[in-house]
């Protein structure tokens, strides 16, 4: 008994950190894509996250393994009811071809939420972001380089 009681003192703490790892850099995301809704993308990034696009496309396909799956998410510019162009972190429900279906990723009182349904071409993506259940994450080009960015401004300060 005290064994199990020892190993379960031990595995807590991994447990705590991969799920908000996940949630962390989904929401993070979401965040620096509603702030950077104006700004011009650097090409080199749109290139490497089209080149690496069938990855996702992949993955998505392949559909969900044994146990927990990945979580795949896209970072898409649509047009919004005002036909404005906007930044969306989208959670894709059907891929056909080139057409996709899937929810709006808001952050509501620091949740993560699936919001209000979207349509949108493959061509509209601009990047996409896997998380793995045990926080890994693969993709997410803007996200990383929107990281850095913040980690660098805050170093100046």
């Amino acid at each position: 008994m005290r064994t199990f009681w020892l190993l379960l003192l031990a595995l807590l703490p991994l447990a705590g950190r991969a799920q908000p790892t996940a949630s962390a850099a989904l929401t993070s995301l979401v965040r620096q894509t509603a702030a950077a809704d104006g700004q011009l993308l650097p090409a080199p990034l749109l290139r490497a996250a089209h080149r690496s696009l069938g990855t996702a496309r992949q993955h998505f396909r392949a559909g969900a393994p044994a146990g927990p799956a990945p979580r795949l998410y896209l970072l898409v510019r649509t047009l919004n009811e005002a036909a404005t162009p906007e930044l969306l972190v989208v959670e894709p429900a059907s891929w056909q071809q080139t057409h996709l279906r899937g929810r709006i990723v808001r952050v509501t009182d620091g949740q993560v939420r699936a919001a209000a349904a979207v349509e949108f071409e493959e061509a509209a993506v601009l990047d996409w972001l896997l998380l793995y259940p045990d926080g890994r994450e693969a993709g997410n080009h803007f996200g990383k380089f929107w990281d850095l960015e913040e980690r660098l401004a805050s170093e100046d300060r």
